[in-house]
């Protein structure tokens, strides 16, 4: 287990690595390429029984990202390594906050519930209409129900509600140019989110390319000014919430899907 970068969590636990979704913008298996003695198996499906009870050795109360090189919950992962997984983390002496997040959620069982201290999120790219994956996570029993928009590839139907959700992580994609990011996609997602009262996560790859104002809440926090809903440009840098400021954002989204349908029929 090791101390990770990734904003939202302290630690990543890969008791099972690879992943067979074959996803062209996957970071983990650019560092199984990169690390190849590290991962002598490349990115195939490899369980590691001898790393089930690292997060024991952590003494204090830690996030934990759990299998964040691999999906629990994908179909080629063997029920027998799921189950002992889960087990662990079940039977673990110190309350982590531990974090899941799959591609699947359609495999996780409606009727398990999970502890408190189990947050469960699916990954959302809007590539491919992967949006189906938030029917899913809503009927989950646990602590958390979040969805991951990372990468973001695109624009989230207006009616594909995000009502249901505890939390949400928006980030762009990195290492490749291959699709470039619109604000609009992250304001549609906002805005909504905003309106509900959940809590948002910008990563810091948004903040530092899209230049909008620092977002990072979790779940349970006080809840300040949080959605990024215009572009720091013109009078109205960030929404302020005046019906002056949502007018100019529902104009702003009114014209991003516009623009995507145009594209579309071409």
């Amino acid at each position: 287990m090791n101390r990770t970068n990734i904003e939202w969590t302290k630690y990543s636990h890969n008791p099972e690595v690879g992943c067979l979704h074959g996803c062209w913008y996957c970071y983990a298996n650019r560092i199984t390429q990169r690390f190849p003695k590290k991962f002598p198996n490349g990115f195939k499906p490899t369980f590691y029984p001898e790393r089930l009870q690292d997060p024991w050795k952590v003494k204090h109360p830690s996030k934990i990202f759990v299998c964040s090189m691999s999906d629990l919950f994908a179909p080629w992962t063997k029920p027998e390594w799921r189950n002992e997984i889960i087990n662990s983390l079940l039977q673990c002496p110190v309350k982590h906050t531990f974090q899941l997040l799959t591609k699947n959620p359609e495999n996780i069982p409606e009727d398990f519930v999970f502890p408190g201290n189990f947050w469960i999120g699916t990954t959302v790219t809007c590539e491919n209409q992967d949006w189906i994956n938030l029917d899913f996570i809503k009927k989950v029993k646990c602590g958390i129900r979040f969805a991951s928009f990372e990468p973001l590839l695109g624009m989230l139907p207006k009616d594909v509600s995000l009502k249901g959700l505890d939390w949400i992580i928006i980030g762009k994609l990195t290492g490749s140019n291959r699709v470039k990011l619109d604000p609009a996609w992250v304001q549609r997602i906002t805005l909504e989110a905003n309106d509900l009262g959940i809590p948002i996560f910008l990563k810091n790859n948004l903040l530092r390319h899209l230049a909008f104002p620092r977002v990072q809440h979790f779940p349970g926090e006080e809840l300040s000014l949080q959605a990024p809903l215009i572009p720091r440009t013109g009078k109205h840098p960030v929404n302020c919430g005046c019906p002056k400021c949502r007018k100019l954002v529902q104009d702003f989204l009114h014209k991003a899907e516009e623009k995507g349908r145009q594209q579309q029929s071409c």
